[in-house]
């Protein structure tokens, strides 16, 4: 049927044969990318004229007879406007509702087949672009016309279901997708948390979470996101105290939550569900069978948001709790309720953005913490602090061939740190089969844990931080979250540089002899 479409004069030439409703026809993801007319022009996107599906298009093409075809890579915007004399009612601006929705889920759907933890789309004055967080690292996934990208950001808020009433094109807001009765999520999405963001010359930014729900998340322990046995031990020992605080830190999107989660869920089992635990969290970001997760939700600003979660954890220490999950110590009210509730027998486990475990106390100094409390052991008892590290594939990595396959600081440092250089892996761009030809397959823990006592917090009290840390190190037997990437680089399960990448410099810190 296609052979009778060249060279027709019966179909209008300035017509791609692949717009919608054409012979050629191949859906509008595909005419977001390609254009083909009658007379042999291909119009391609420059991001994508190397893509299986173009090339597997030019052969399709080849078979049915095309033999005289032109193949020029353009912007996008250029393959979008060559489909202007074919625009319907239903334009990109304009689409169907419940169209749109399914582009949104089949998209989340795809990346999460990969376990993308987050979605970017940028839209820009004439074009848009898409980029996934894949292991840690960004990847390029598509190229859009700039009014597809509007459209796809205004669906995703209309899908929402906490939000703002009205989505504002050229404000900053935020939004959450679950699971219901009207909108079912890819499988294993839990639900998807959203940032719009307005940026220069009317683009957005939208940001999708995607938060995963499996069995192995309910099922797990603390020892199976990455931890070392030692620090296993460490939070068993923390887990037994009946009171206390202790504290995760790290950057978004290095596991945090997950870790609170897992903990929580190993004190439920540990108790044989005996035990009454409260979460509060903005908003609950994983299920934890056996708790009372509390949402924090209706919040407009940041201000409401904050006084909604101080007043969210004050009704749960009103709940007579065993324990207590605070999704985030953010500002000084949450912080003084945190440390009150440990004061009055309740143990807590929350999370806070801090570069390292050392600065944990010193970062609650700036929350205004009164000082008896923080220095007080029995009340600040577990300082953690967590980075995640690509996993290179074990199928597909390989050794150290020569000089020129790590940079010279690289090399210079792990001789330093007393490495064997033999036994180092590094990422093979080829990858291979069992990973998707990524030369990844996951990412684990890196990270540190201080039980302080009485020295250690004389110490912070004087604000000696590198005192505190130099004792923390030789006194208390501490070894740094980069000691540990140290240890995931001998093993040959993270190459130096993806560890350094996450971590910073691979060196061990001095100790006394």
């Amino acid at each position: 049927m296609l052979k009778s479409f060249r060279n027709n004069s019966a179909w209008d030439p300035d017509i791609p044969l692949t717009a919608e409703s054409g012979p050629m026809d191949r859906g509008d993801n595909f005419r977001q990318i390609v254009a083909f007319f009658a007379d042999g022009r291909l119009l391609v996107s420059k991001s994508h004229i190397s893509s299986p599906q173009v090339m597997s298009f030019v052969e399709e093409l080849k078979l049915d007879g095309f033999d005289n075809i032109t193949l020029t890579a353009v912007d996008i915007s250029e393959v979008s406007s060559s489909y202007e004399n074919n625009r319907t009612s239903r334009n990109t601006g304009q689409r169907d509702s419940a169209r749109m929705r399914r582009e949104v889920l089949e998209l989340v759907g795809s990346l999460s087949m990969r376990r993308s933890s987050d979605i970017h789309i940028i839209v820009g004055e004439t074009s848009c672009s898409v980029r996934a967080r894949i292991d840690g690292s960004m990847t390029h996934v598509a190229d859009w016309p700039s009014e597809y990208g509007h459209s796809f950001c205004a669906a995703a808020f209309a899908m929402a279901d906490a939000s703002d009433v009205n989505y504002q094109p050229y404000e900053y807001q935020g939004a959450r997708c679950s699971n219901r009765k009207d909108l079912r999520l890819p499988q294993g999405v839990i639900s998807l948390r959203m940032q719009f963001n307005p940026t220069v010359y009317g683009g957005r930014a939208m940001i999708i979470r995607i938060l995963y729900d499996s069995d192995d998340r309910t099922k797990g322990d603390i020892g199976d996101l990455g931890f070392a046995p030692e620090q296993v031990e460490d939070f068993e020992f923390l887990r037994a105290k009946p009171f206390g605080i202790n504290i995760v830190a790290g950057p978004t999107g290095h596991g945090k939550s997950t870790t609170l989660q897992r903990n929580i869920l190993a004190i439920l089992r540990e108790y044989k569900n005996n035990i009454a635990v409260f979460t509060v969290e903005d908003p609950p970001e994983y299920p934890i069978p056996g708790a009372v997760q509390m949402p924090v939700v209706n919040a407009s600003s940041s201000e409401e948001r904050a006084e909604a979660f101080t007043r969210a954890i004050a009704a749960a220490l009103r709940s007579n709790p065993d324990r207590i999950m605070i999704g985030e110590v953010r500002d000084s009210s949450s912080a003084k309720l945190a440390f009150e509730a440990a004061m009055t027998g309740h143990q807590v486990w929350t999370t806070l953005h801090s570069n390292d475990a050392i600065t944990i106390p010193f970062r609650l100094k700036d929350l205004h913490v009164e000082e008896y409390k923080l220095v007080d052991p029995t009340l600040l008892t577990g300082l953690i602090s967590q980075r995640l590290v690509r996993k290179l594939c074990p199928h597909c990595r390989r050794g150290i061939i020569n000089s020129d396959d790590l940079p010279h600081g690289v090399l210079s440092r792990l001789e330093e740190t007393e490495v064997p250089v033999n036994s180092v892996r590094i990422h093979n761009t080829k990858g291979c089969e069992k990973c998707s030809y990524t030369g990844y397959s996951g990412r684990t823990i890196a990270a540190e844990i201080i039980l302080p006592d009485v020295g250690f917090m004389e110490f912070v009290k004087h604000d000696k931080k590198q005192a505190a840390f130099d004792y923390w190190i030789s006194e208390l037997g501490g070894r740094t979250m980069v000691e540990y990437g140290l240890d995931l680089v001998q093993k040959g399960i993270a190459s130096p540089i993806d560890a350094e990448r996450v971590l910073g410099h691979l060196m061990r810190p001095k100790r006394k002899s």
